[in-house]
């Protein structure tokens, strides 16, 4: 989007910054406690948000360890394709359809954990095994909830 601005020197047009500031991308390892689905998304955020289209010269920024290792290992032409850089890290470090499901099912709030965080983190697992029912949602929400809660929003 070109914008037209004012200076000393008169209108001027200028052009939006595309540049990225890496900070605003979390480092990736590989290790467990970070999801690579989040960080990825993350990533499409920050580029589509900068207007930079090309996203798989950001995606490497931040990679370190073992993620790192992974995205060298792809040939240079495929380094060149979000598609393909998306599925090799996701095949490498995404949580299993397995874990994810024993994972949704034994998710519970934790103490000081906004609800609305509970649930992405609800929706996030059961996207991982293949999604599930608003109505499965709603009740794997409510059994994970604290015992006089779920009683009250049951009666």
């Amino acid at each position: 989007m070109v914008r037209q601005t004012t200076s000393y020197r008169g209108m001027e047009t200028t052009q939006p910054d595309k540049s990225v500031d890496v900070k605003l991308i979390p480092e990736y390892d590989g290790s467990a406690r970070q999801s690579i689905t989040e960080r990825l998304e993350k990533v499409e955020l920050v580029c589509r948000l900068r207007g930079i289209d090309d996203v798989a010269t950001v995606i490497p920024l931040q990679l370190t360890g073992g993620a790192f290792a992974v995205y060298m290992q792809l040939t240079a032409e495929d380094q060149k394709d979000p598609a393909k850089v998306k599925k090799a890290l996701t095949a490498a470090f995404a949580v299993d359809s397995f874990v994810a499901y024993e994972q949704f099912v034994s998710r519970n709030l934790r103490a000081d954990e906004p609800p609305d965080m509970f649930l992405a983190e609800l929706r996030r697992l059961a996207a991982l095994f293949g999604g599930v029912s608003e109505r499965t949602l709603a009740c794997g929400f409510v059994a994970g909830l604290p015992g006089n809660v779920r009683q009250f929003l049951r009666a």
